[in-house]
């Protein structure tokens, strides 16, 4: 019985505590990535350095935050900008504990002084996966992929400069990451079911130990 208990509790523990691989991938061809969701600003208007988006089919809200005060012109496609017409760093998330497998978005160039674009995609284990590419003027559409059991939490772009707008994003593979909101590993079904067998049988050993002690007279 002893033994039997090591190995459940062993087993439930290298489930529990195996770790996830780590790949995010970054593209820069259009197409590259074709994300299920555009992500809309028909929401609540800007507030100062962030503003609110929305998937348009499962009405995930999407958080992009800002070094300046953003504006979402409403002429044309979704769109984001300073509020001087300029962008030149900007970040974007879901709501604590969600994540998205793929993205992708359009830094428009046109009118740019930015040349070149610092962008980082972070996992919901904290590690981050960035790259520089350089900017031209017009369309540069970058996008990101995570692989295995990965999420993408955070997208950060910074420019050595300014660009006129970031648009046409797009995410998909919206999902639980499952870490919870202090950071912590939530144990997927297969870990919980190994560690209550584990202490089933911790339970049923200190049952049967109890039951075979003999009280001396």
């Amino acid at each position: 019985m002893r033994k039997l208990f090591l190995a459940a509790a062993s087993a439930a523990f290298a489930v529990s505590a195996l770790p996830a691989a780590a790949t995010i991938v970054i593209y820069q061809t259009p197409g590259a990535v074709q994300p299920a969701e555009n992500v809309l600003f028909q929401g609540a208007p800007p507030v100062g350095n962030v503003v609110l988006g929305y998937t348009n089919t499962t009405n995930t809200r999407v958080t992009f935050t800002g070094t300046e005060p953003l504006a979402t012109p409403s002429a044309g496609q979704a769109r984001i900008t300073g509020v001087d017409g300029n962008i030149s760093q900007l970040s974007f998330a879901l709501d604590p504990g969600f994540g998205f497998k793929e993205v992708e978005f359009n830094i428009f160039g046109t009118g740019a002084s930015a040349t070149q674009a610092l962008l980082s995609f972070t996992d919901q284990l904290g590690n981050v996966f960035s790259g520089t590419y350089a900017i031209a003027s017009g369309q540069n559409f970058f996008s990101a992929r995570a692989f295995d059991n990965q999420f993408i939490t955070n997208v950060l772009f910074v420019l050595n400069g300014s660009v006129s707008d970031v648009r046409q994003i797009r995410i998909g593979g919206i999902a639980d990451t499952g870490i919870g909101p202090g950071g912590d590993a939530v144990p997927e079904p297969a870990s919980w079911a190994m560690m209550m067998a584990g202490m089933g049988l911790v339970g049923f050993g200190m049952r049967r130990r109890k039951t075979g002690i003999v009280v001396a007279s």
